[in-house]
């Protein structure tokens, strides 16, 4: 097996520099920063055709050699301690008790009114801020018309996959509530788009809760989001470095625990997995500051889009795919795609995912992934390692956790969940050992 020694040397050493710096002396709190969803959008569509145009990638193609990760260690894994990932599921046991205690283990807001702070308006899908009765701070999020339960559902479960597969995730939680638990807090605002930020009245509050769908019951069922530990210090995208953070040395497209993600989001198919839906925590532990870097907000993972559900081509086309393209143009369209054959489960609370058309090595974004774009089959397979370890009882677990009311619902999240599973052991793991052979 080929390695670039000499670059896995220097990265280890900026690794170790960057230690000794953190453990020696204080650093300076990075400054809050915004990453704009529609440049990002624009570009990230655009930079294929970069690519396609850059003569070190055409070299890279042609003689089938990318670059490898940068910060892997001699066996070839995840160099520790990152900020990112650690190891969790395929690389130590974790039971499916510490898997659900994971994320936090604190539970829901604590008994009591919740005070109303902050409203969001804009979108489908309307939501606020509270703080519970222990002064607790959480983001209250809601399913789309038409769709009870799916994406508050997708938002819990995966949220204890990806804390299990050793990433750094917020605590969700499903809660029911009714409007008399709710209370308006001292400078209460929202953000009106003609008038700018205005006070939440009861009478805002109440027009607010009409657009989401109750139950038989006048209650509301959402996801309680317990705010992030530490200062938020915006997104954090998957390709360059934060120049402001002096224990970011590696590039973010050069990281294993990013690369390899891919594999883990294929299996949970979260295809909207750009900046937007990452955030950096300015943290103190352990008697030092540094940066922690999270994923956040999995509306869009399993069968749910957030707003709606998947689309049946999802996870096999970018949005705008130039091979696809291609393709209809030479064939004049007449080459069926995959996904014209898949089967719609409709379930609403599930929306769309399935395991029959899945292809493990097929798999796409919405959006291309700068990091996704660099992986090689040994990141693929480390990924690949992590999905395999999920038992079908860590499955089931998470998917409990949903609190679906149609117990269809359940069976097939984990029927579908352990297939793709399964598939992706069966691609990625019944090869020889890692390879920096190219993987399309």
């Amino acid at each position: 097996m080929r390695r670039c020694q000499a670059s896995r040397t220097a990265a280890a050493l900026l690794v170790a520099a960057a230690t000794l710096t953190a453990a020696g002396q204080a650093i300076a709190e990075p400054k809050s920063r915004s990453v704009s969803y529609y440049y990002d959008g624009v570009y990230q569509t655009a930079r294929p055709v970069a690519r396609s145009l850059d003569p070190a990638l055409l070299v890279r193609k042609i003689s089938g050699k990318r670059r490898e990760a940068a910060n892997v260690d001699e066996n070839d894994q995840v160099r520790l301690p990152s900020t990112w990932w650690q190891p969790r599921l395929g690389f130590r046991p974790v039971t499916v008790e510490q898997m659900l205690k994971g994320p936090g283990g604190h539970g829901g807001p604590a008994p009591g009114r919740w005070k109303v702070v902050k409203a969001k308006t804009q979108g489908v899908s309307p939501g606020f801020q509270i703080k519970d009765s222990e002064g607790t701070r959480f983001a209250i999020k809601f399913d789309p018309p038409g769709f009870p339960e799916m994406a508050t559902g997708a938002d819990v479960v995966t949220s204890y996959l990806y804390w299990a597969a050793g990433y750094n995730v917020p605590e969700n939680v499903i809660v029911s509530f009714r409007r008399d638990d709710l209370e308006i807090g001292p400078g209460a605002t929202y953000e009106d788009p003609v008038h700018g930020k205005q006070p939440i009245t009861p009478e805002f509050l109440d027009r607010l809760l009409a657009r989401v769908s109750r139950r038989p019951d006048s209650s509301f069922r959402a996801v309680a989001s317990r705010f992030l530990p530490g200062k938020p210090l915006g997104e954090w995208k998957y390709s360059g470095r934060r120049r402001d953070d002096p224990e970011d040395l590696i590039p973010h497209e050069l990281r294993r625990e990013l690369r390899g993600l891919w594999t883990i989001n294929s299996w949970v198919h979260h295809d909207d997995c750009s900046a937007r839906n990452t955030l950096d925590m300015w943290v103190t532990e352990g008697g030092r500051s540094f940066v922690r870097h999270h994923l956040i907000d999995f509306s869009g993972c399993l069968g749910a889009a957030s707003i709606d559900k998947h689309s049946y081509r999802s996870g096999t086309e970018t949005l705008l795919d130039y091979g696809v393209a291609a393709r209809s143009l030479v064939t004049l369209g007449l080459r069926p795609s995959r996904w014209e054959s898949v089967v719609d489960p409709d379930l609403p609370s599930v929306g769309f995912i399935e395991s029959k058309a899945f292809d493990p090595a097929g798999w796409r974004p919405f959006l291309p992934n700068p990091a996704f774009d660099e992986r090689t089959r040994g990141d693929i397979r480390w990924g690949a390692r992590i999905v395999a370890a999920f038992t079908d009882e860590h499955i089931r677990a998470a998917v409990m956790q949903g609190r679906y009311s149609d117990p269809r619902a359940v069976d097939y999240l984990v029927k579908t969940l352990v297939e793709r599973r399964d598939k992706i052991a069966g691609r990625w793991l019944s090869a020889p050992g890692p390879s920096a052979k190219a993987i399309r």
